[in-house]
């Protein structure tokens, strides 16, 4: 099976809610696709949601990205699947976002080459994942209202985002506690939105309030590496690092230097299923646990990224949930979502056999 060309188009699909965290507002999905098109006619599918806010990948720099490295793939055989990522990995500084969408194209073809679901490839398992739902931050009130929504449709874990305020952060999360009981999973992510001191009071407010908070995800600037650390050592929960942790050299840090209890893994900040693996097989082989995430993406990148967490056991949360906040999926195939369950298909690769509402931008060779 031979790569012979590609083909790069957007797509947008509107949100039911508005997202909100403490970074960004956004309503709709905003992706940038690939299909890598084979001499035999196969269609290896990819996307790349821009996220500038944390990626620092906007749409311009992914399409611009995808026709550099895309060009280069083409006339490679898809049995030298091993040389091509690592060529995806090498053929430019940072972009991890293009990285990620040429890299789920090149998994997507290599599964279908074998004829085999990509989550089988990639170890197997079942193909059934209990994901959790995010709630914007807002007002308490209407935070509460999202909350009681999400858990009637059956989420039994909820990632409340925090950051904007501490004092409003601490009864946002004293008052969705109180709406949904004590039988309902509550994370909070303050995407750093905090500095240190304020990290700890509000951690400490949240124990002292025995909310029950499983963890806190990025509580300071990515960056800050320093006080993620003095965070991590004298809060009385867990930590995560999410936007700490980009690739490998980012985790190794974070792990020798135990900054961080746990690490949030995404594929389009790893470049995509080949660093995310490495990542985290270097966390688990630290006894470290990890949660899998994704950004704001369509359901290409969820069924991508759900494909590489089944089987995986030291991943204790999976965070794949805008396909439960999307209004319609333009997505033929993939992944389906039944209540908070996700299922992947049986079709090989990533099962996915046609995209609705594509706006084209580029055709090479094809």
């Amino acid at each position: 099976m031979k790569i012979v060309g590609f083909t790069l188009a957007k797509l947008q699909i509107p949100l039911i809610r508005p997202f909100i965290t403490a970074l960004r507002r956004t309503e709709h999905v905003e992706d940038i696709v690939i299909m890598l098109h084979t001499d035999n006619g196969c269609i290896g599918y990819g996307s790349a949601a821009s996220t500038p806010v944390i990626t620092g990948d906007s749409q311009e720099s992914i399409i611009g990205a995808l026709q550099i490295i895309a060009n280069k793939l083409v006339g490679q055989e898809i049995a030298n699947y091993e040389e091509l990522l690592l060529m995806v990995q090498h053929s430019v500084v940072n972009n991890s976002s293009a990285k990620a969408a040429l890299d789920i194209a090149l998994h997507d073809l290599v599964a279908k080459n074998l004829n085999v679901p990509l989550y089988k490839f990639l170890g197997g398992g079942a193909n059934k994942l209990k994901i959790l739902t995010t709630v914007s931050v807002k007002d308490a009130a209407s935070m509460v209202a999202d909350a009681q929504l999400f858990v009637n449709q059956g989420f039994e874990t909820l990632k409340i985002k925090v950051g904007l305020n501490p004092k409003e952060d601490i009864e946002r999360l004293q008052a969705i506690r109180a709406a949904v009981g004590f039988g309902i999973n509550i994370l909070s992510d303050a995407n750093q939105g905090w500095d240190a001191k304020s990290a700890l009071n509000i951690i400490d407010s949240l124990v002292e309030s025995k909310l029950g908070i499983a963890m806190v995800e990025q509580p300071v600037k990515a960056w800050d590496y320093d006080n993620l650390k003095f965070v991590r050592d004298n809060s009385k929960l867990p930590i995560y690092a999410d936007e700490s942790v980009f690739n490998l050299r980012d985790a190794t840090k974070i792990l020798a230097d135990k900054i961080a209890d746990g690490i949030n893994i995404k594929l389009m900040k790893s470049g995509g299923i080949y660093q995310a693996r490495a990542i985290y097989d270097l966390a688990t082989a630290h006894n470290t646990p990890c949660m899998a995430g994704c950004m704001l993406e369509s359901p290409i990148g969820v069924a991508a990224m759900a494909s590489f967490v089944v089987g995986r056991s030291n991943i204790k949360f999976v965070d794949l949930d805008p396909i439960a906040m999307i209004k319609t999926n333009p997505v033929i195939g993939g992944v389906t979502l039944s209540g908070a369950e996700l299922t992947l298909g049986e079709g090989a690769g990533l099962g996915i056999t046609h995209i609705e509402n594509l706006e084209p931008l580029l055709k090479v060779g094809v």
